[in-house]
């Protein structure tokens, strides 16, 4: 064999183990994707299942985050590389190389970089969104008055439903029930329902309930503590309630223990909803909590003359039925009962 021949025969040689190198880095390139949807989709079901630990979640999201964009960075490096092995290739052994150089956008060069690089980029925007909830209930982004208060249900929904659930509806709520002595298939809206507790009894009253509440954690426990309720469960909070359409009205709407997180600045925009939502010869039912205000919870004063200005432009009433104590036994709190309806 001359020298020219045993020259050939080399670069052949090399040409063949870094045409291997080279599949081996497209192989590794198309695994990416795979990578990247095991990564992100494993760490956002472990986000779903840490409903009451913000800080597990805003963790998992961070790790997905900066996963799709590492994968992102390493997906242009091995393109890079393999692009450095494709012009070595044609440099080297013109006549053994293929080139593909595209006639239109779906297979011009780069064009499956730069479509798995946007999924990516897309995956992790959505996981920085996602990150703004939990930020928020650990205090490293700013919340507004009613976020904080929906985001200390959301943790601490279970912790609560034992004591908002072992006091019985007619100890709690002894003025509603005699309202509905005698009365059936009321329709009634039960506004930031908890747990469910005063929904679920309405509805084995034999009336039809609407149940609204702005917390998902507290949602998710209604339908799990009252599975039999026949109860529409649903999302929303005031002052909107855009959950109910426009038209719709009830002979009851109930607001227990809620009138405290409405900020005074909303409430007269939420006044004017709930009285929208009355039908005709309806009242407005009301708790309202007097005593030391617990932060996390955001908590606004309410009193009674605050209601009868708000109620006098639609030409109600409210009737003041007595101060009652926590039925919890915190101390220095009290529970003022009120009804708003038609003269």
């Amino acid at each position: 064999m001359d020298a020219e021949e045993k020259e050939l025969t080399k670069t052949l040689a090399l040409y063949d183990q870094n045409s291997q190198t080279f599949r081996s880095l497209n192989q590794l390139m198309w695994q990416i994707p795979l990578i990247a949807m095991t990564l992100t989709g494993g760490l956002w079901f472990g986000v779903s299942k840490a409903e009451a630990t913000p800080t597990f979640q805003f963790c998992l999201l961070l790790l997905a985050f900066a996963g799709n964009v590492g994968l992102a960075i390493v997906l242009s490096r091995l393109r890079y590389i393999m692009e450095c092995y494709l012009n070595w290739l044609e440099a080297t052994y013109t006549e053994g190389f293929v080139s593909a150089p595209g006639t239109h956008l779906l297979n011009r060069p780069l064009s499956v970089r730069w479509v798995f690089q946007i999924m990516l980029s897309l995956a992790a925007a959505a996981s920085l969104i996602l990150m703004i909830a939990p930020a928020k209930q650990l205090g490293l982004l700013p919340q507004s008055k009613s976020e904080a208060s929906v985001g200390f249900y959301d943790r601490q929904a279970r912790d609560l439903a034992d004591s908002y659930e072992g006091l019985p509806f007619e100890q709690a709520h002894p003025a509603l029930v005699a309202k509905l002595q005698g009365r059936t298939r009321l329709r009634i809206l039960d506004v930031g329902s908890g747990t469910g507790r005063d929904a679920a009894w309405l509805a084995e009253a034999g009336h039809t309930v609407t149940a609204v509440e702005p917390s998902d954690g507290m949602l998710r426990l209604a339908r799990e503590l009252h599975p039999q309720a026949l109860v529409r469960w649903t999302k929303g909070s005031l002052p909107e309630l855009a959950a109910i359409k426009a038209g719709t009205v009830y002979d009851v709407v109930a607001l227990s223990a809620v009138w405290m997180h409405v900020h005074p600045q909303e409430r007269s925009e939420a006044f004017d909803r709930l009285e929208a939502l009355r039908a005709p010869g309806g009242l407005i039912y009301m708790t309202l909590r007097n005593g030391p205000r617990t932060p996390e919870r955001a908590m606004f004063p309410t009193t009674v003359a605050e209601l009868r200005g708000l109620a006098k432009p639609h030409g109600l009433v409210v009737d003041d039925l007595g101060e009652a104590p926590d039925l919890l036994g915190r101390t220095g709190v009290s529970w003022r009962t009120v009804v708003v309806r038609e003269p």
